[in-house]
């Protein structure tokens, strides 16, 4: 894999560089070894939680949608537990994502079509109607609303991880100053750290380094061995990682949609009309236990949510 891009003291607009990123994708997405001692199952044959359709809620999807039977979701080939990753057989994806999207064709009486992208292409699979749908952890915001309309299902947070030998703490623009920072680029962490050391630069302090990698493993070991002195990343991945290595902790949490709060949700084409029955069978998913289930088995449960509505710039009389 080629070496990690490093922008000094970064401002500028992205778009080189995430284009640069998807072309030196690695193939493989995750190293499980630093999770099979966990106890969650990481096998193929994973049992899943299932659910039963509702002929109301299913007749809420669009006929252009349900035609064919299914409904085409994709998902991270370079994702991160709990959230998607390889199964032990390097084949089958699995991870609460998976198991979410799964939920929902149950609910909508489809049979769930599950394919993967890079972070950088999902945007351009969606609007292009490849995907009817997007699970990849994206937190909603009023940007990404402008092309897309999205179905809530998990609190969103962000986290900082660090050496574990580190005293660092890192919540706020003060507290990353002159520090070495990895972070994947188009991301929500990328934009919080762009914010925050436009913050630094105008209070004539040092901002931080910024050091871009495609996935969390090549971040992890770029704050082991001391080539950066923390990576931001999702809050359930860090989180993840800090409880299943020796050798990093976490250093701080805050909001995805900093300065704001936020939420994690299933993103759809705008105007495509399945956000209401996604909303829908998200929420009979929450009511019947199914969805709390599928959290806890990830170790997530306590980023479930009492209930969602439909977030979009469309009229959809909600």
């Amino acid at each position: 894999m080629r070496a990690p891009q490093l922008r000094r003291r970064a401002t500028l607009a992205v778009v080189g560089v995430v284009t640069a990123l998807g072309l030196a994708s690695c193939a493989d997405p995750v190293n499980l070894a630093a999770v099979e001692d966990t106890g969650l199952n990481l096998s193929p044959a994973q049992n899943p939680v299932r659910s039963t359709a509702n002929p109301e809620i299913a007749a809420m999807v669009p006929e252009q949608i349900s035609a064919d039977g299914a409904l085409t979701v994709g998902s991270l080939i370079h994702g991160a537990p709990p959230l998607v990753m390889m199964a032990t057989d390097n084949a089958t994806p699995i991870g609460v994502e998976v198991d979410l999207a799964r939920l929902v064709a149950d609910k909508l009486g489809l049979e769930l079509d599950l394919e993967l992208t890079s972070w950088d292409n999902w945007p351009l699979k969606v609007e292009a109607n490849e995907y009817e749908a997007m699970h990849a952890n994206i937190g909603i915001t009023d940007e990404r609303m402008q092309k897309f309309d999205f179905t809530p299902y998990r609190a969103a947070y962000l986290g900082f991880l660090k050496p574990a030998d580190s005293d660092l703490r890192i919540e706020s623009a003060d507290d990353i100053a002159g520090l070495r920072i990895a972070v994947v680029a188009g991301t929500n962490q990328e934009r919080v750290l762009l914010a925050w050391n436009e913050q630094l630069a105008a209070q004539g302090r040092e901002p931080a380094d910024l050091y871009y990698y495609v996935n969390e493993n090549d971040m992890t070991m770029a704050v082991v061995s001391g080539r950066v002195d923390a990576f931001f990343n999702h809050f359930p991945g860090a989180s993840y990682l800090a409880s299943t290595r020796e050798d990093v902790a976490v250093a701080g949490q805050i909001s995805a949609g900093w300065p704001d709060e936020t939420l994690v949700g299933a993103a759809m084409a705008r105007g495509s009309g399945l956000a209401p029955a996604y909303t829908a069978a998200m929420n009979e998913l929450i009511e019947e236990g199914t969805y709390q289930q599928v959290l806890d088995r990830w170790e997530l449960g306590e980023e479930a949510l009492p209930g969602v509505e439909t977030r979009s710039l469309e009229d959809y009389g909600n």
